[in-house]
């Protein structure tokens, strides 16, 4: 058997996902290697660098698109395309059927489902591998099986805060919980490796997506504890350039970008954003007056972000972190952390403090602090969609477009398209229909 290595590198994972045909994620390494190799050259330590290469770049591929599509389906943006496709993600119209994040790849817009399962399938295959190699065979072994780890655990937690249910390699049905449980699992294991290895990166970028995981599972304590290790300045990015469709910045190239971009616009509400009369720069955006593609609805887009295909894509910061510790503070009763963090922020940007006479109630501290993270993490990560469906049902729920209290409160948007009910997605129709565990 041979295994295709797509120019660049990237190794496509064998594997069924059910009914699933799971596109190559192609096209993502620097390096260059022959077309194909054999099934068996797999097993040669030699190639384990290429291996890690390989997961870091499916994952990445994965994430650039899952961004996009969340993006799209948060308050962040309103829909403003004649494509059928796209119209529907914009208004949250996106079920069970709908093959665009099913069963696409990388290259297609929005392809979610199949990519994050290869990169999540290649991180545990690559982890396998690489623990059979002896020490002797593999340089930086102990480095190698962190990385694949952590980014393991990133795919997971993109399946785990996106669907709202899921089956992996063909199993029973699991919650949006045992997902994100099980990408804890894989966090912790990354440390533990990457705190054998003396790797700072590495350790950051697994307390990182351990503290997201924490904060969506309720763990405050756990989350807090985690985020507050991560220093200042620390930043993770996916990168992107622009030799392929698989390796663009997907918010740029299908909503932001006014060459090619303008199936989206920013949503009003993110228009002209300002605290205390002053403007907020950190939620900066402008038009050129031009429509998006459906002739009709103005296209906006940021001026500091996705402005072109090859900026790389967000996955994690130090203010993400600090937020974290923000909210799981005050959500815990400790509102001058809370407050502290928030006002460092604004600070940083130049405008107005927060809550100085420290009158505000928890809830409205913590109403605050989501605030904060969409402003501050602007269109970063998917989230804002995690923050709409993790707040439902709390005195700080943050309403889907369509519902009371959006800007679309009435149920249709600006061209008078009715909304949908997605809220996280479904499991595909192909997964029920080829997984054995799920149509007996």
């Amino acid at each position: 058997m041979r295994r295709q290595l797509h120019h660049g590198g990237s190794l496509t994972a064998a594997l069924v996902l059910s009914a699933a045909a799971l596109a190559g994620c192609g096209d993502l390494l620097d390096v260059s290697l022959p077309g194909q190799v054999p099934e068996e050259a797999l097993g040669d330590p030699a190639l384990a660098p290429v291996l890690v290469a390989s997961v870091k770049a499916d994952f990445e591929c994965a994430w650039a698109n899952y961004v996009a599509g969340t993006a799209l389906i948060s308050d962040q943006f309103i829909q403003a395309t004649g494509n059928l496709v796209q119209r529907n993600w914009g208004t949250r119209r996106v079920d069970s059927s709908d093959a665009s994040y099913a069963t696409a790849g990388c290259s297609t817009p929005y392809g979610i489902y199949s990519p994050l399962h290869v990169a999540r399938y290649q991180a545990d295959d690559i982890y396998r591998r690489i623990s059979d190699f002896s020490d002797a065979e593999v340089a930086n072994k102990t480095l190698s099986l962190a990385t694949v780890r952590i980014y393991g655990g990133w795919a997971l937690l993109a399946l785990g805060e996106g669907f709202c249910e899921m089956a992996l390699d063909g199993g029973e049905l699991m919650s949006r919980e045992a997902v994100m449980a099980l990408a804890e699992e894989r966090f912790t294991e990354g440390l533990s490796l990457a705190s054998q290895a003396n790797n700072t990166d590495m350790k950051n970028f697994a307390l990182a997506g351990r503290a997201r995981i924490r904060l969506d599972l309720g763990n405050l304590t756990g989350a807090l504890a985690d985020a507050a290790l991560v220093p200042s300045g620390y930043v993770k990015n996916a990168s992107r350039d622009e030799t392929s469709a698989g390796r663009y910045n997907q918010i740029c190239f299908n909503l932001t970008c006014p060459s090619y971009g303008r199936n989206g616009s920013i949503a009003p509400n993110y228009r002209d954003v300002r605290w205390e009369g002053v403007p907020d720069p950190r939620v900066s955006v402008t038009t050129t007056g031009k429509p998006g593609f459906d002739n009709v609805t103005v296209h906006w887009y940021p001026v500091t972000k996705a402005s072109k295909r090859s900026e790389g894509m967000k996955i994690t910061s130090y203010a993400e972190m600090q937020l974290i510790v923000a909210e799981a503070s005050a959500r815990n009763g400790d509102l001058t952390t809370a407050r502290q963090i928030i006002n460092a922020l604004h600070t940083a940007v130049g405008i107005p403090g927060y809550d100085l006479g420290n009158t505000a109630t928890k809830d409205e501290v913590v109403r605050q602090v989501i605030e904060e993270r969409v402003r501050e993490l602007f269109l970063d990560g998917g989230l804002r969609f995690n923050d709409h469906y993790r707040t439902i049902g709390t005195p700080w729920a943050v309403p889907y477009r369509g519902e009371a209290g959006s800007i679309h409160p009435d149920g249709v948007d600006q061209t008078g398209t009715p909304y949908g009910s997605t809220k996280c997605f479904a499991l595909p129709d192909v997964e029920r229909v080829g997984n054995p565990n799920l149509n007996g």
